[in-house]
């Protein structure tokens, strides 16, 4: 008997507990409690200490009782908050303000409680008006092979992306480089030293047409390019886009000028230099996909003729394939080539990479 005011006590505490709980009754009679968090027109999201957050199809709720208030979104009635409980043909609102709505589930098109309106309210801010720092999404990665012994060679490659689209507008920077040295045979010193960097602007003026300029940035020491600049422009055009990838194709023309070493043959050695300006056409396309959760593909390809120099041409591709390991790491494979048809007497026009490394991801369209 003395353990019977105890148990009463804990009995009370339990359903006041309950009673102070968000509550989900389901059509085959069961009842959930928790924090009701929000709902969307599928799922309800039910936060609970005893089996953590629950995701609940809502065509298998009956009924919502709801001990806070939440924002209440209709589909022609705008927004409304209050109380929910429980009504013969849906819910029932109870404002805060005074007054009642009765709400038809077909529609209610999302809940929220306080925490996630403030945060729904964030994301349409951040998507109306978006800061610079916003909506970007990309990588960096890093490869290092060393070989010691019988040779002595050392290569780092780096490569880093980043894009950024916020409604009709999509801005691009990438950077590529490699860098290789050995000290296996005379003369010792480096084999490759390349460098390559771009910024790019799309404007979309239709669903499907877009608009896009771009500027380019290339150094090839073995191939004596002291630097190659590249202004254009053109239109782009949509081609394919789901879920899982794209496909864009683009046309346009280039303002080209590259500046290069040319070693005297005289003795001693005299270095002058040799710049070549040019008009070129330029077409090419850009394709990304992933056919599985832990493989990603990327493919970007330029064909890029001379219109000054008619005959002459130089391509871009550019592909990678990662496999993400976690989130924001992965294992990643790249292949990079750059042929021009023209270089100078004794050079040859291809130079490619290949890469094998890691990279860090990020992405801050996902919230």
């Amino acid at each position: 008997m003395r353990c019977l005011p105890n148990l009463l006590c804990v009995l009370a505490c339990v359903a006041c507990g309950t009673a102070l709980a968000d509550q989900i009754t389901l059509k085959n009679g069961d009842r959930l409690t928790g924090k009701i968090v929000n709902a969307d027109e599928k799922t309800v999201l039910l936060k609970t200490e005893y089996a953590g957050d629950i995701r609940i199809n809502r065509a298998l709720i009956t009924a919502i009782q709801t001990d806070q208030p939440m924002h209440v979104t209709l589909k022609d009635a705008g927004e409304v908050q209050g109380k929910l409980a429980p009504a013969a043909e849906g819910l029932i609102v109870e404002k805060s303000g005074g007054g009642t709505v009765t709400v038809k589930p077909e529609t209610l098109t999302a809940l929220r409680d306080e925490a996630s309106h403030k945060a729904y309210q964030r994301e349409l801010e951040r998507i109306s008006r978006p800061r610079l720092n916003d909506f970007w999404a990309g990588f960096i990665s890093l490869g290092i092979a060393n070989a010691s012994g019988n040779a002595s060679t050392t290569t780092i490659s780096t490569a880093a992306s980043a894009t950024r689209a916020a409604g009709k507008n999509k801005m691009g920077v990438n950077f590529t480089q490699i860098y290789a040295t050995q000290a296996t045979t005379l003369p010792h010193g480096q084999t490759a030293n390349r460098m390559s960097g771009s910024f790019r602007i799309d404007r979309d003026l239709r669903p499907r047409l877009f608009v896009y300029g771009i500027n380019s940035y290339d150094y090839d020491k073995f191939l004596d390019l002291n630097l190659r600049v590249v202004v254009g422009g053109g239109f782009g055009y949509h081609a394919w886009k789901t879920r899982k990838g794209y496909l864009d194709l683009m046309g346009g023309a280039n303002w080209n000028r590259e500046t290069f070493d040319v070693t005297a043959t005289t003795k001693p050695l005299a270095y002058t230099t040799r710049t070549r300006n040019s008009t070129e056409m330029a077409a090419g396309q850009e394709w990304g996909y992933q056919p599985f959760e832990r493989l990603k593909l990327f493919e970007r390809f330029s064909f890029i003729p001379n219109m000054t120099d008619t005959g002459e041409y130089r391509y871009n591709l550019d592909t990678t394939a990662s496999v993400p390991i976690k989130k924001w790491f992965e294992f990643n494979v790249g292949f990079s080539s750059r042929y021009l048809s023209n270089p100078l007497p004794g050079k040859k026009g291809n130079d490619t990479i290949l890469t094998l490394g890691v990279r860090a991801s990020f992405d801050q369209t996902k919230r």
